[in-house]
């Protein structure tokens, strides 16, 4: 891990994010963001063209969804983290943050061939 900073960009998408969900996100990038292989379970984390996306929530609260349970706190695994390693020994930069609903339209988008 390293010193979590974030773009402009991100700064804006957490605007419009309820508080919470916004505290606990910092909070968890500082923990969860690690260089990720091009080739894991995209549908939690992946990598392409040296952009990294991670959902928003711990390695602990992934175990309590996979049991069938909701973890306690902000629902924080609604939203992905896009992200990417600065300069080697610097931490992380947050690009954006998007909902799992923008992701899933882009991603109907892209199969399409809308995008």
């Amino acid at each position: 891990m390293g010193k979590v900073s974030w773009s402009d960009q991100a700064e804006d998408d957490l605007v419009g994010i309820d508080r919470a969900v916004k505290d606990q996100l910092r909070r968890n990038a500082e923990q969860i963001l690690h260089d990720i292989p091009p080739i894991t379970d995209p549908a939690n984390e992946g990598a392409s063209g040296g952009i990294m996306w991670r959902r928003g929530m711990t390695d602990e609260q992934e175990r309590q969804i996979k049991a069938g349970k909701l973890p306690d706190g902000p629902p924080v695994w609604e939203y992905f983290l896009l992200y990417r390693r600065r300069e080697l020994g610097q931490g992380f930069e947050v690009l954006a943050v998007r909902s799992v609903h923008q992701i899933a339209r882009l991603y109907v988008q892209m199969t399409n061939g809308l995008v």
